[in-house]
C-alpha cells in the first residue's frame, strides 16, 4: 500500500473541498433579480442585473448608526428575550432598497412572495408587505454592500446582506435600528418569522448573508394553457340535482377550447329529462394545504335554457371533503384542507334548469352550458 500517496490524495481533496466551501460562500458583487411566470414557476417572465457600481448607483440608504440583530436566548423562562439578551451588533452599513431591486422587474403585487437566495442556496421568504410597507417595528428591507468595518464587498466579506432598518434623523443607537424577537413577532406574517431549530425565535436568522438573487413568486395559476407546469382535468355532461363528486365524467372535452380567454367556447347540453347541463374542473395542486392562504376560481362562460321561463344562469360548486358541493361565491380563505382533497380541488359549474319535455311545444327543452376559459388561483407562502 502507498501510504504517501494516499494521504497526499486525501489532502489534495481536503484543500479542493476547503476551496469549494469558501468559493460557495464568498462575497456576492452582483444581484439578480427574477419575475416568475404565473403558471409556470420554471419561466422567467422578467429579469434584471446589477453589480456594485450599478447598486451604488441607486438610492444609497445609510443605516446612520450600528445595525442590531437579536438572536435566539435559549432561555426558556424567556423565549422572545424580552431581557434584552443576545442582540448582536453588526455595526453601520450602507446599501439598496429591495423594493427598489424588484421594481426593475415590475414589482411586487399582493400575493406574491419573494425568495432572498444566498450564492451557497440558503433561502428566506418574504411577502408583499414586507417588501413595500413593511410595519414600523421591522424597518425597511435592505440589500448592504458597504459595511463600515471592512469597507465594501468583497472586503466586506458577509456581503451583500440582508439587513432591515429605517435610518433616524441623527446618528446613534435607535430601536428603528434594531430587529428583535418581539418586533419580528409583532411584524411578520408567523411563517415568515424564523425559529432556530425550529424552537428559539431568531431575529437574526431572517438575515441571509452572500445575496444572490431576489425571486419573485406570484401566485399559482392552475388552467388548461399548455405552456403551464400544472395538472388538470376537465369533464362534461348532464347531472342530477345533487351530483357526485365525480360527476359529470364524460372525458369529451376540448380543452384547447377553454385554455385562453379568447372567445372559443367548449359547449355541453343535457341529453335526458331532469338532467342539468354541467362541466366539472379538476385542478392537481402542488402546494402544501398548510401553506395555502386562498383559494380564487374564475369561470368565464354562458348558461341558458330552451324554456325563456326557465331560470337562464349557472351556480359554481366547488367540493367539499365530508359535506359535498357547496356554492363558491368568495375566495376560500380558511379550512383550506377541506377543499384540496387527495391533492385536488374540484370545481362543478352547474346550470340552474333541468332539461324537461315541454308538451305545449311537443319537444325536449334543453340545459346548456358553455365555457370560454376557467382558472384556479392559489395564494402560498413558503415557511421560514
Amino acid at each position: 500500500m502507498n501510504i504517501k500517496k494516499t494521504a497526499t490524495v486525501t489532502l489534495a481533496l481536503l484543500l479542493a473541498g476547503l476551496l469549494l466551501v469558501s468559493a460557495a460562500s464568498a462575497a456576492t458583487e452582483e444581484v439578480q433579480v427574477i419575475r416568475y411566470a404565473d403558471n409556470n414557476y420554471s419561466v422567467v417572465e422578467a429579469s434584471a442585473t446589477r453589480d456594485l457600481t450599478e447598486l451604488q448607483l441607486m438610492t444609497k440608504i445609510y443605516s446612520n448608526g450600528p445595525v442590531y440583530f437579536q438572536g435566539p436566548t435559549f432561555d426558556p423562562d424567556d423565549p422572545w428575550g424580552d431581557g434584552g439578551q443576545n442582540m448582536i451588533l453588526y455595526y453601520d452599513h450602507n446599501g439598496t432598497y429591495v423594493r427598489n431591486l424588484t421594481d426593475l422587474v415590475g414589482g411586487m403585487n399582493d400575493g406574491d412572495e419573494l425568495r432572498v437566495q444566498a450564492s451557497d442556496g440558503m433561502s428566506r421568504y418574504f411577502g408583499y408587505d414586507n417588501v413595500y410597507t413593511p410595519d414600523a417595528r421591522q424597518g425597511d428591507m435592505i440589500l448592504a454592500w458597504w459595511d463600515d468595518q471592512y469597507g465594501f464587498v468583497p472586503d466586506y466579506a458577509e456581503g451583500i446582506r440582508l439587513f432591515f432598518y429605517t435610518p433616524p434623523s441623527t446618528y446613534g443607537v435607535d430601536d428603528s435600528l434594531n430587529l428583535t424577537l418581539r418586533d419580528m413577532q409583532a411584524s411578520f406574517d408567523p411563517w415568515y418569522s424564523y425559529n432556530y431549530s425550529g424552537t428559539w425565535p431568531s431575529a437574526k436568522g431572517l438575515s441571509v448573508k452572500y445575496v444572490q438573487y431576489l425571486k419573485i413568486y406570484p401566485p399559482h395559476r392552475y388552467d388548461f394553457n399548455t405552456t403551464g407546469d400544472t395538472t388538470a382535468f376537465a369533464y362534461e355532461g348532464g347531472v342530477s340535482a345533487s351530483p357526485g363528486q365525480n360527476d359529470p365524467s364524460g372525458t369529451t372535452v376540448a380543452t384547447s377550447l377553454i385554455a385562453d380567454d379568447d372567445g372559443y367556447y367548449e359547449n355541453t347540453v343535457s341529453t335526458t329529462t331532469a338532467e342539468y347541463a354541467a362541466q366539472r374542473f379538476v385542478f392537481n395542486v402542488t402546494e402544501n394545504p398548510a401553506n395555502i392562504e386562498s383559494l380564487a376560481f374564475t369561470w368565464d362562460g354562458t348558461s341558458s335554457h330552451d324554456s325563456s321561463a326557465a331560470d337562464q344562469s349557472a351556480t359554481i360548486y366547488i367540493w367539499r371533503d365530508g359535506s359535498g358541493y357547496e356554492a363558491f361565491t368568495n375566495d376560500i380563505t380558511s379550512d383550506i384542507d377541506d377543499y384540496v382533497v387527495n391533492d385536488n380541488v374540484t370545481m362543478l359549474v352547474m346550470q340552474n334548469a333541468a332539461q324537461f319535455y315541454d308538451e305545449n311545444d311537443e319537444e325536449d327543452k334543453i340545459s346548456r352550458l358553455a365555457t370560454d376559459y376557467v382558472k384556479l388561483v392559489v395564494t402560498h407562502h413558503h415557511p421560514n
